[in-house]
């Protein structure tokens, strides 16, 4: 306020101090916003009325509301833009003649909205038909939601799909295989979002669906397959556990590096007894060596029976136009024509390695996945971790417990193929 003050001031050569008294109009003012669950409330426009008296500005990226006020009571509005995350709010403000003010902290509503959720995998496919649930984290008292119905889910062709969630409040997102040779990988996490549109990754399982009945599956096992080998090992015996188990069909394995082993001169039926020997079989592989693909693939074959030859492999090895050609002429020659699918570990979408692929598999109307796996150490999985082998003497088929795929480690962009292209 306006200030007038007398001085006397003596005719001295001394240094004269004055004492002046002034009464401070405003004082500065912090006000702390969060939502519910401790967000703050980022680049948001306010204002304080009082009598007439209007001041504005906007909340700190930390969610802090700095302004200067009278002492008194106001009214602090919170003015938030269609598209932000929080409800416009309105609380009475109070500064002290001592320059205290309250409330130092205030709770901001945030609102309930229709979001999109894009599911894709790791190589930044869509995720089609993924069934998920969807859970609230905690409930409306901040406990843990323990009791609250999850929300069933499934994304449609083009991964999308719509549905009302409370912004910035926690969701537990759930994908858990619904049936034999489910597509996706079971995973759970949990996540906030401010958005209207969010992107959610989800893994495909190795193997999928196997559609043909009589199954060679071919299992790279050179020395880069080390790192994704349990999990290849528990894709394969699971397969055989769900798919094959008590089903009128036939399969043998065979794991290359530059060489070949098989499980079975032939393709043998799917009897408990062969289905276990097999998963020993799987147990008991190492990985190590180089990769020969083409004399792997050349081998398989020869197994007459045989509708589909399943490749699993990093891509790690030669695809050269001599071996197309070569898998052209046998597949021809084939009294079944046994499709050629294969399946890319950790394959950088549009690189040499995943076209490779993708040209085995179209080469003999086959299909071509790509699977993103996280990589193991090469200490023992603790028990209880991972599940290895499956008894199926006790009728116990457990799967595995895989993680949530969102960080997995591809491959170098610029592998030596390409290197030595450019």
């Amino acid at each position: 306020e306006p200030l007038s003050q007398e001085l006397e001031v003596q005719d001295i050569d001394a240094h004269q101090l004055f004492r002046i008294i002034v009464r401070r109009l405003r004082f500065q003012c912090e006000f702390v916003l969060r939502s519910r669950f401790d967000e703050p409330v980022r680049r948001c426009p306010f204002t304080v009325r009082s009598n007439g008296i209007a001041i504005s500005g906007v909340t700190s990226d930390g969610g802090v509301a700095t302004v200067e006020l009278p002492t008194g009571t106001m009214v602090f509005h919170l003015e938030p833009d269609a598209t932000s995350a929080f409800v416009a709010t309105s609380f009475e403000v109070e500064v002290k003649e001592n320059g205290d003010f309250l409330p130092l902290r205030q709770e901001v509503e945030t609102k309930s909205v229709n979001v999109q959720l894009n599911l894709i995998t790791p190589d930044g496919e869509p995720a089609p038909f993924c069934d998920f649930n969807l859970k609230a984290r905690f409930s409306q008292d901040g406990t843990m939601s323990n009791d609250t119905p999850a929300l069933s889910l499934r994304s449609d062709e083009g991964g999308r799909v719509s549905v009302v969630l409370a912004l910035l409040e926690p969701y537990i997102f759930s994908v858990h295989p619904t049936h034999v040779g489910c597509e996706y990988m079971q995973q759970e996490f949990s996540f906030l979002t401010d958005r209207q549109s969010i992107t959610v990754v989800v893994a495909r399982s190795v193997l999928g669906m196997i559609q043909e009945e009589n199954v060679v599956f071919v299992i790279d096992v050179s020395g880069s397959m080390q790192v994704y080998l349990e999990d290849v090992k528990s894709a394969v015996n699971l397969a055989l556990v769900q798919q094959f188990h008590q089903m009128q069909r036939h399969f043998n394995l065979v794991t290359f590096t530059e060489g070949q082993i098989e499980f079975r001169d032939d393709l043998v039926p799917a009897t408990p007894r062969n289905l276990e020997d097999a998963m020993r079989f799987c147990q008991h592989t190492q990985a190590g060596g180089g990769s020969n693909l083409a004399a792997a693939v050349r081998n398989a074959f020869r197994f007459k029976k045989a509708e589909a030859i399943l490749v699993i492999t990093d891509g790690k090895t030669e695809v050269s136009e001599d071996l197309l050609t070569q898998v052209k002429v046998h597949y021809l020659g084939h009294p079944r024509r046994a499709k050629v699918h294969t399946v890319g570990i950790n394959c950088v979408p549009g690189r040499i390695k995943q076209r490779a692929l993708q040209s085995l598999a179209h080469l003999t109307q086959g299909s071509f996945r790509s699977v993103c796996l996280e990589q193991d150490t090469f200490v023992p999985v603790a028990a209880g971790q991972k599940v290895k082998g499956i008894d199926l003497l006790d009728q116990q088929y457990v799967t595995t417990d895989e993680d949530t795929i969102t960080d997995a480690v591809l491959e170098d962009p610029y592998s030596e193929d390409d290197r030595l292209q450019r």
